[in-house]
């Protein structure tokens, strides 16, 4: 629609007024040429249009209360303005026509100052609602890290629900932030980075406990053998129940429990847990399982502290079979499993008996002539990753 009711005339003769009128305020030669001064613009038409297109990105003064009150201002004059300079175009008013030209033309670069100022603001707004964006991916990346150390304790279990409900909250409050700039409306924009800082900080407060959890991993501990075994023994005997389901997984961290580094809760959790190519679901990304992990030559010496080993079938890339690897106080690597018969057979020596305590068998791995035979077993096939116990709680 039209700004003005103008007739294509009384756009003539208001384009030859503007010319004269430049002319007249120069007073110079080089004006004739009809060039427009810096303030003026080169036609009335020119002029209907910079109105028209600054009132359709006004909406982002509406929205702006910091400039609302000033904008409100500026329309009302310039609405007064543009009123009088038609009517000194309908009644040929050469004498009215310069000086409410001219009061229109400085109501519209007013008009365009607002607006910039506020695209100033919006842009500068926009960066803000990216940054905490990225903060917030940068977060989310984290989120296997509270999984992980959700099987350790209930307390773990818990944190993990405060992060993911903080993830959300976030989300959220971006995604509000994100359309509120597209809406191009800075007052929204403001209320959602407001209530978006306000849930981040409770999501940083999730990341300062995983950060301090992570640093203060605690100790594995130590026991002798015999100790070890002899525990084993009397357990199994009085709380068979306990080491149920039997497959080898189960033992090799009940064995962990039973020495005291491994925590309970951990490995219920996995025993409730779907099963997928014969493992508990997460299994592989708790224990950090994988076919980059993975190793094919088992030094004894490099094992520092006791943990879950587990065996990756080189052919079919899954996880095969798991054991406990204890690290002794004396210094001594033994291995704690159950079913698996060719590794029984292949650890065993000459006439030597099942060497059991309750329901695991158990090897001294740090012994030279068992570690031979070891290494002689993996390499028909599998590979291992020894998981330390203290990345396990």
């Amino acid at each position: 629609m039209p700004l003005t009711d103008l007739t294509k005339e009384e756009h003539q003769w208001a384009d030859d007024m503007l010319k004269l009128l430049h002319i007249s305020a120069d007073g110079k030669e080089g004006a004739e040429n009809g060039t427009a001064s810096a303030g003026t613009p080169a036609d009335f038409t020119h002029l209907e249009q910079s109105i028209s297109e600054l009132n359709a990105k006004s909406d982002i003064l509406r929205n702006y209360k910091t400039l609302s009150s000033s904008f409100k201002k500026i329309e009302k004059a310039t609405q007064s303005a543009l009123k009088a300079a038609l009517a000194a175009i309908h009644e040929k008013n050469e004498q009215a026509v310069g000086s409410t030209v001219s009061a229109l033309q400085k109501c519209t670069s007013e008009h365009a100052g607002l607006i910039n100022d506020a695209e100033r603001t919006l842009t500068e707004l926009s960066e803000d609602v990216r940054g905490l964006r990225e903060e917030y991916k940068e977060h989310t990346a984290r989120k296997a890290e509270f999984v992980k150390r959700a099987y350790f304790s209930k307390a773990n279990a818990k944190k993990l629900n405060k992060y993911t409900s903080a993830c959300e909250d976030v989300d959220k409050e971006l995604n509000q932030a994100e359309a509120s700039v597209q809406a191009r409306n800075i007052d929204d924009v403001n209320k959602a980075l407001k209530s978006s800082t306000k849930s981040l900080q409770k999501l940083r407060k999730e990341m300062d406990w995983l950060d301090s959890s992570e640093a203060s991993k605690p100790q594995s501990k130590r026991m002798g053998d015999e100790k070890l075994q002899g525990v084993l023994t009397a357990d199994y005997e009085k709380k068979k129940e306990s080491w149920r389901p039997q497959v080898c997984y189960n033992a090799a961290m009940k064995v962990g429990v039973i020495e005291g580094n491994l925590p309970e809760f951990m490995r219920t959790s996995l025993m409730g847990e779907t099963k997928v190519n014969g493992y508990p679901e997460g299994y592989p990304e708790l224990m950090g399982v994988s076919s980059k992990t993975v190793k094919k030559e088992f030094d004894h010496t490099k094992i520092e502290e006791s943990g879950i080993l587990n065996f990756w079938d080189d052919k079919t890339g899954h996880i095969s079979h798991t054991a406990y690897l204890q690290k002794t106080d004396k210094g001594s690597v033994e291995l704690y499993h159950t079913n698996c018969q060719t590794l029984d057979m292949a650890l065993l020596r000459k006439d030597q008996a099942l060497p059991t305590s309750g329901l695991v068998t158990h090897y001294e791995l740090s012994d030279p002539d068992t570690q031979t035979k070891f290494q002689e077993w993996l390499n028909k096939g599998y590979s291992f990753k020894h998981t330390p116990a203290s990345d396990l709680k």
